[in-house]
């Protein structure tokens, strides 16, 4: 590949914040440079992202799909900068348009997608695997406030929003043409149809996953692998009729509880609204990246059955062990499988990290929640 010098980066740069933002550099912020660099750094990942896809394709490798509720990717621009080989052309293309480096990198909000351990580790994996060429995505929900800014006033932790996709959004690539549905509650028919037994998830509350994606460059390599964060949003319009009359909140009702689920990282469930959301975040984000998983499966393989073959489900700890019980919705309900067949792909397909064995630590639910608002997937845990 052509080594690329720091005049290169700096007419890529000029020419972005040009285009994006209708600014030359003298002009720009230092948001705006920060944004311009973080921009011009994704469309070269995204150009190997797309061979690495083929490759993989061509080679037939294994997808890993590593389900997490957290990634603590920390500030992407020096560390994608430094992966790709580019910081000290990067540097100095800054310095020659007239800013200080140390600050475009200092302006860079972290990626509110983590907390702690959980989420650094499954960013190293995620970062180790592209450096070690393993084709993987990662998966997790696009938080739009993270988990919260700490301050402190007189002696007491206040917390405040961590509105990160400010400047960190540049990172993202939304794909709307890969949404998933989600359901939530409603009633489940059974009928029997040539044979087989046919299950009806009816009056279900439709959520929809629209993914996000940041691309990961691997130290050393051309190799680029995918976190795709799922934001939510309502299948529901706004109510025209409501909002004529004035009603503006409850005209917005539907779209505002289904946003709910992407807003913050970890809400406070010690009262019930707050165990019901976090159930929902992590069937969210599980079931929309199973569908998304085996759909592209499906796309150059026939064989449900040999899905273990080229697949596997990795999950961080217990936020999204309903994977299981989903999977095997989906192959019965979606592919037409039996129990035992599903059963056999299921456990050759889903893998589990055990972070602790501390009992408070482990996700538990009260059996009249978790049955109501997933249905189906109670009759499958039972």
């Amino acid at each position: 590949m052509t080594p690329i010098t720091t005049q290169t980066l700096e007419n890529a740069l000029t020419a972005k914040l040009m285009v994006s933002f209708g600014k030359t550099a003298a002009e720009a912020t230092d948001g705006e440079m920060m944004r311009a660099s973080a921009l011009v750094l994704r469309d070269m990942m995204a150009l190997r992202e797309v061979e690495t896809r083929q490759k993989a394709r061509q080679q037939h490798a294994r997808q890993v799909h590593y389900l997490s509720l957290e990634f603590l990717m920390g500030r992407s621009l020096m560390k994608n900068a430094y992966n790709l080989g580019l910081l000290p052309q990067l540097r100095e293309a800054l310095e020659h348009l007239g800013f200080k480096a140390a600050d475009i990198f200092e302006i860079e909000p972290d990626a509110a997608l983590g907390n702690g351990g959980l989420g650094r580790l499954a960013a190293c994996y995620l970062d180790s695997m592209t450096t070690l060429e393993i084709p993987a995505t990662g998966y997790s929900i696009c938080y739009e406030l993270g988990i919260f800014k700490q301050k402190i006033v007189e002696g007491q932790q206040v917390e405040l929003p961590d509105n990160w996709k400010d400047l960190g959004a540049a990172w993202l690539m939304p794909k709307p043409a890969e949404t998933q549905e989600v359901r939530f509650g409603g009633t489940v028919r059974e009928f029997w149809d040539n044979g087989h037994l046919h299950i009806v998830n009816e009056d279900a509350t439709v959520v929809q996953a629209v993914p996000c994606d940041m691309e990961i460059a691997g130290y050393g390599t051309e190799h680029v692998n995918v976190l795709r964060l799922w934001d939510a949003r309502s299948t529901q319009p706004v109510d025209m009729s409501l909002f004529s009359r004035g009603e503006y909140l409850k005209a917005a009702e539907d779209e505002a509880m289904a946003e709910t689920i992407a807003k913050v990282l970890y809400p406070e469930d010690n009262h019930l609204e707050g165990k019901s959301l976090r159930l929902k975040q992590q069937y969210f984000f599980v079931s929309a990246s199973l569908q998304a998983a085996i759909a592209k499966y499906k796309k150059t393989h026939d064989d449900i059955t040999k899905l273990h073959e080229k697949v596997v489900f990795q999950m961080n700890d217990t936020h999204p062990t309903v994977a299981v019980a989903e999977l095997m919705r989906i192959l019965m309900d979606e592919e037409g499988l039996g129990w035992d067949e599903a059963w056999e792909v299921t456990t050759k397909t889903c893998a589990y990290t055990n972070h602790t064995i501390m009992a408070e630590a482990l996700e538990k639910w009260p059996i009249d929640l978790f049955s109501k608002l997933l249905p189906r997937v109670y009759q499958i845990v039972e």
